[in-house]
């Protein structure tokens, strides 16, 4: 009896792009420093190309969120994105059309740099 091969799911680690509404690294009278200072929410945009709505896995704790998106048998998505605020991840939404998942995380605690100055360049 012939052996068959075994094929292993293949996970693909990927990035959001991370954006808190403003117009994205334009210095604005809003945002000092473009994307840098999301008051509210954090908002992660994914691209998930070919991939189900019923494949996507979110969990979302105060300190971070975990994704994993399953392609198809042999490929996966993963992500694990750290928050640097505590987060209400009951207050969690996310989206998924076309391939783009966008996910809004409420912010729920404060900024530790908001009071901190920046460190002179040389």
């Amino acid at each position: 009896m012939a052996k068959t091969k075994e094929i292993k799911k293949r996970k693909y680690w990927i990035n959001p792009h991370v954006h808190c509404g403003c117009d994205c690294g334009t210095k604005t009278e809003e945002h000092e420093e473009g994307c840098a200072d999301i008051e509210d929410e954090y908002r992660l945009i994914y691209e998930l190309p070919g991939v189900k709505k019923d494949n996507i896995s979110i969990k979302v704790v105060k300190n971070g969120l975990r994704l994993n998106a399953i392609r198809d048998e042999h490929f996966e998505f993963v992500n694990e994105y750290p928050f640097l605020t505590e987060a209400d991840p009951d207050g969690t939404v996310a989206h998924y059309n076309e391939g783009l998942l966008v996910i809004h995380v409420p912010i729920i605690g404060d900024d530790p740099f908001k009071k901190v100055e920046s460190i002179d360049i040389g």
